[in-house]
């Protein structure tokens, strides 16, 4: 049974990178509808490991700069779906260079960064602010990459989430993702849908909290520590 959910998973890997590539080819040639074409997209791939989502807490609607444990590459696939309006993604430069995948990154406000240039970090700053000032929502994952090991546990938060939210004053709300990695088994590699759970928790402004930062992680790992703990009993 797991080799038949095998086969069937690569086919719907292979459909999912099929829908990805069309969306950021139709993303280049009509940009004006990014939206509609993302949202689609998103919803595609949610639906191919998730069999329900569990939404606790509201999105403000003020928040100008979200933040969150970062679990998987389709966690983003996954706020795209849940939340119906724009979502500005910041993704390493790289990503911006790679054939097709560009449009949807570079003709959609979405936002590219080298870490290890302090220009580029100074720029993408800038865009930060001018994208809040249009009213639209910055996403960020303050752990910079995912715990491959564990997705239970955040590793260490770069100092660089922190550095823009405080230089630019954003209304911050954090969100915690649950069991989204677990649905994607290995050996042999299938996926499995699971019940996922978004979690978020509420808004302020960085300034009146100078210990905001390591109070929110830590708050955010307790309640991942508290979910697994419910899914496991």
């Amino acid at each position: 049974m797991k080799i038949l959910n095998s086969i069937i998973s690569i086919f719907k890997i292979i459909i999912g990178a099929l829908c990805v590539f069309i969306t950021s080819i139709l993303c280049g040639i009509n940009p004006k509808n990014e939206l509609f074409y993302r949202k689609t997209c998103s919803k595609i791939l949610t639906k191919m490991f998730a069999k329900e989502i569990i939404i606790e807490g509201k999105l403000d609607p003020e928040a100008q700069l979200l933040i969150g444990n970062h679990t998987h590459n389709m966690d983003i696939a996954l706020m795209e779906t849940i939340i119906p309006e724009k979502l500005i993604w910041v993704a390493k430069k790289e990503l911006g260079e790679t054939p097709v995948i560009k449009y949807m990154l570079t003709k959609t406000d979405m936002i590219l960064v080298d870490r290890n240039n302090k220009r580029s970090i100074l720029q993408m700053i800038k865009e930060i602010k001018e994208r809040t000032q249009r009213g639209l929502k910055v996403v960020l994952f303050p752990e910079g990459t995912r715990n491959k090991l564990d997705p239970k546990k955040m590793i260490t938060w770069k100092n660089g989430v922190k550095g823009v939210a405080e230089k630019l004053n954003l209304k911050v709300q954090p969100f915690v993702i649950i069991n989204l990695p677990f649905a994607f088994k290995k050996n042999p590699f299938r996926i499995e849908p699971q019940t996922i759970k978004v979690i978020f928790l509420d808004s302020f402004y960085p300034k009146d909290n100078p210990n905001w930062y390591e109070e929110t992680r830590k708050k955010m790992q307790e309640i991942l520590d508290k979910e697994y703990q419910k899914l496991n009993n």
